[in-house]
């Protein structure tokens, strides 16, 4: 996306994505990090350490229900999370905007626009 195509509902949701899997439920943020399904009976001992992994970060996640939402395609499954997020949980976003332009900084504590190059430092 550049100045002149700039879209803002997709640079808010890139932005939740990138900055806030934390508001994402446990289900969430490991059908939203990884294309294959991270389950508990892996075969390779790599990825039962990142289950491990991923059990003591976010929480239990039935295998079932991850194996179940990998069903639905990748990006709808982002989508999905995202949606959720926006929806039930948007004043816990730090929505941080350039003054001038109102478009999202590139973090949350960035202080120049990378749209407009506007600086607040």
């Amino acid at each position: 996306m550049t100045a002149d195509t700039y879209d803002d509902d997709v640079a808010l949701r890139a932005y939740v994505l990138r900055h806030f899997p934390h508001l994402m439920t446990p289900l969430e943020r490991r059908v939203t990090e990884y294309i294959a399904p991270i389950v508990s009976d892996a075969e390779d001992s790599k990825l039962l350490k990142l289950h491990e992994f991923l059990e003591e970060r976010d929480g239990h996640v039935v295998d079932a229900d991850v194996i179940s939402a990998f069903q639905t395609p990748y990006d709808d499954r982002i989508a999905n999370a995202v949606d959720r997020v926006l929806e039930t949980r948007r004043g816990e976003l730090i929505e941080n905007r350039c003054s001038q332009c109102q478009r999202l900084a590139r973090t949350p504590v960035a202080k120049q626009c990378l749209w407009c190059g506007h600086d607040w430092h």
